[in-house]
C-alpha cells in the first residue's frame, strides 16, 4: 500500500509540473468549456488530493480514507492530460475524466471509516465505476471533435451505438450521485456530535460538489453541454475538498483534546463519575465501564461480566485496571476512546479498589452459600451412607447374635454360623465406618501430617505420582486439612479426565503462605467454574483467605496452585 500511495503522488507530481511547464502552449481554444483557470485549478486539486491523502494515510494508514484521496489525486492528474496535445493523451485524459468522479464517490461513500458499509452504499459504488468504465467503449464509436488530429481510439463511428452507451452511463451516473447525496446527508444526521465535527466540512462540502456534478451529468444527458461558469465552479468547489479533508482531520484533534480536557475537568469535580462522564463526552449514552477483578471482568457492583460489544482496555503504571464497552461507531475514533480512557484511568484505577472489595464480598457471600450448601449435601450423603451401608450391618449384627443366642443350647453348631457371620458384618462395618471417617478426616493426616497422607494418596493414585515436599515443620491443622484435599481432588481429576501419564505434587512455604502445587501432562483444558469439584476447592482454600489458581491450557496439561496463608482467619 505504502508503495501504491507513493506512484500515485509521484504521478500526481510528474504531470502536474508537465502541465504547469507547457501551459503557455496549450491551444485552450479548443476545450469545450474552461480553459487556463481549469488546468491551474486541476494541478491544485490533484496536488491537494495526493498530499493531504499521503498525510492521512501515514497517520492512519489502518484506514483507507488517505488511500482513496491519493487515489482521487492520480485520477483527477491522469483527467488532465487531456489539455496536452498529443492524441494518446488526449484519450487517456478524456477516459479518466469520467473514472474520477467514480473515486470520488467511492471516497465519499466510504469516509469517514474507509469501508463501504450498507446495501445502497455498495450499489452506488458498483454503478459509479461501471459508468466510469463505459467511457472506454464510448470512445470506439464517438467521434471526438475537440481531440488533437481526431479520436486515435475511434473503430467506427456509429451515433446508435453512441446513444446506446451514453444513455445507460448517465442513468448510472445520476443513480450513484443521487444515492450518494442520501447517503452523505444520512450520515450526517447519524453522526455523533464529536464525529460531526470531525467530517462535517467533508460531508457538506461532497454534496455540493455531487450536486454540481449532477447538474454538469443532466446537461450532458440532454445534450445541453455545461457552460464555462459551471465547469469553473464545479472544479473550484472540487479544489476546496482536500481542504476540507485537512479540516476534518484538525477539528478531529482539536475536538478529542476538548473532550479529554472535559473528561479530566469532569472526573475532577465528581471522581465517581467516570462512566458518566466518559459517556457524555464520547457522545456514547450506552458506554458501560468494567473493572478488571481477579482476572475476570466485573461491574460496578462486583457482579462478574462478560463483556459484550467492542471492547477498549484501560491500564494504569502498566496495568490492567479495567475497559470500555462502547457503541461500535467509536472505533472510526480509536485515539479519542483510548486518551480519554487514559484520562480516567487514575479515577477508574480508585474505584477498582473499592469494586474490587465488593467483587471479593460477593465472592466471599456465594462461597459462603456454596460452603453451607455442600455441608447440607454431605450431611445427607453421610447419613445415607450409615443407613445403607454401615447401619444396615449393624442391624443385621443385632439379628445374628439374637438368633445365635436362641440356637446357642439347641443347635451349636448354627449358633457358630451365625456368630462367624455376625463377626464379618461387624469388620465390614469397622471398615465402612473407617472409611467415611477417611472421607472426613484422614487419621493419617492427624497422626503422621501432612506429607504421609500424602503419600497414601500417591500411593493410591492410578497414575504414577512424584511428590516433593520441602516441609521441615507441620502446617496448622487446617492448612493441613485444605491441602491434603485440594491433591486428593486435583488427582482424583487427573485420573478421571487428564489422560495423563505422569502427575507431580510439589508442597513449600513461600512468602508465609503454604503453597501446593498439582502438575499433569495431561489433554489441560481445565476450569475453576466448571464443575463442582474444583470449585469447591476454591470455596475450601478461599475460606482460609487463600486462593485457587488453574493454568490449563488446551493440549499442555494443568497445573492447580493453591495459596494459603500460613495464619488463617
Amino acid at each position: 500500500m505504502r508503495w501504491a500511495i507513493a506512484i500515485a503522488c509521484v504521478l500526481a507530481a510528474v504531470v502536474g509540473v508537465a502541465l504547469l511547464a507547457e501551459a503557455q502552449q496549450i491551444d485552450f481554444e479548443r476545450l469545450p468549456a474552461g480553459g487556463r483557470p481549469i488546468l491551474y485549478i486541476g494541478v491544485v486539486i490533484a496536488w491537494g488530493f495526493a498530499g493531504v491523502g499521503a498525510y492521512a494515510h501515514a497517520r492512519r494508514p489502518e484506514n483507507h480514507t488517505g488511500a482513496l484521496m491519493v487515489l482521487v489525486g492520480a485520477f483527477i492528474a491522469l483527467t488532465a492530460l487531456q489539455f496536452f496535445d498529443q492524441r494518446l493523451l488526449f484519450s487517456i485524459g478524456i477516459i479518466f475524466d469520467t473514472v474520477c468522479i467514480s473515486a470520488l464517490v467511492h471516497l465519499l461513500l466510504a469516509f469517514p471509516t474507509g469501508r463501504i458499509d450498507g446495501r445502497w452504499p455498495r450499489y452506488a459504488l458498483v454503478a459509479a465505476y461501471t459508468a466510469g468504465c463505459l467511457q472506454v467503449p464510448a470512445l470506439l464509436v464517438n467521434e471526438c471533435p475537440d481531440c488533437p488530429s481526431g479520436n486515435p481510439m475511434l473503430i467506427e463511428e456509429s451515433e446508435v451505438v453512441a446513444a446506446i452507451i451514453g444513455l445507460p452511463q448517465g442513468v448510472l451516473f445520476l443513480f450513484a450521485l443521487i444515492t450518494t447525496i442520501v447517503v452523505v446527508l444520512h450520515r450526517r444526521q447519524t453522526s455523533t456530535p464529536l464525529q460531526r465535527g470531525g467530517f462535517e466540512p467533508v460531508l457538506l462540502l461532497g454534496a455540493v460538489i455531487i450536486t454540481l456534478g449532477l447538474v454538469t451529468v443532466v446537461s450532458n444527458v440532454f445534450s445541453v453541454g455545461p457552460t464555462t461558469a459551471l465547469q469553473v465552479a464545479f472544479f473550484a468547489t472540487f479544489a476546496l475538498l482536500p481542504a476540507a479533508f485537512l479540516l476534518g482531520l484538525v477539528r478531529t484533534r482539536f475536538f478529542r483534546t476538548a473532550a479529554v480536557g472535559r473528561v479530566i475537568e469532569r472526573l475532577a469535580l465528581d471522581p465517581r463519575g467516570v462512566r458518566d462522564a466518559l459517556a457524555t463526552e464520547l457522545g456514547d449514552p450506552t458506554l458501560d465501564v468494567l473493572y478488571w477483578v481477579d482476572g475476570r471482568y466485573v461491574d460496578r457492583d462486583g457482579h462478574p461480566r462478560t463483556p459484550a460489544g467492542t471492547l477498549t482496555e484501560i491500564e494504569h503504571e502498566g496495568r490492567r485496571v479495567g475497559a470500555l464497552v462502547h457503541d461500535p461507531a467509536l472505533d472510526s475514533e480509536p485515539d479519542l476512546v483510548r486518551e480519554a480512557a487514559a484520562a480516567a484511568a487514575l479515577a477508574l484505577e480508585n474505584q477498582r479498589l473499592e469494586v474490587e472489595l465488593r467483587a471479593r464480598l460477593e465472592a466471599l457471600r456465594a462461597s459462603r452459600a456454596r460452603l453451607v450448601e455442600a455441608g447440607d449435601a454431605e450431611r445427607r450423603r453421610l447419613t445415607r451412607d450409615l443407613h445403607d451401608g454401615a447401619q444396615q450391618r449393624l442391624v443385621a449384627l443385632m439379628i445374628e447374635l439374637q438368633l445365635a443366642r436362641e440356637q446357642f443350647d439347641a443347635q451349636p453348631e448354627a449358633a457358630r454360623d451365625l456368630l462367624d457371620s455376625a463377626f464379618a458384618n461387624a469388620q465390614e462395618a469397622v471398615g465402612e465406618l473407617r472409611d467415611l471417617a477417611a472421607g472426613i478426616h484422614p487419621a493419617v493426616l492427624s497422626q503422621r501430617g501432612l506429607d504421609a497422607a500424602l503419600e497414601s494418596l500417591a500411593s493410591r493414585s492410578a497414575v504414577p505420582v512424584e511428590l516433593d515436599s520441602t516441609l521441615d515443620e507441620r502446617l496448622p491443622s487446617p492448612v493441613e486439612t485444605a491441602a491434603y484435599f485440594v491433591v486428593a481432588e486435583a488427582l482424583t481429576n487427573v485420573a478421571k479426565y487428564a489422560n495423563a501419564t505422569h502427575a507431580r505434587v510439589e508442597v513449600r512455604r513461600e512468602n508465609g503462605h503454604a503453597v501446593i502445587d498439582i502438575r499433569d501432562d495431561g489433554v489441560g483444558g481445565a476450569r475453576v467454574g466448571e464443575g463442582t469439584g474444583l470449585r469447591g476447592l476454591g470455596d475450601r482454600v478461599g475460606a482460609l483467605d487463600g486462593a485457587l489458581e488453574v493454568q490449563s491450557p488446551r493440549g499442555e496439561g494443568t497445573l492447580v496452585r493453591a495459596r494459603i496463608p500460613l495464619r488463617a482467619p
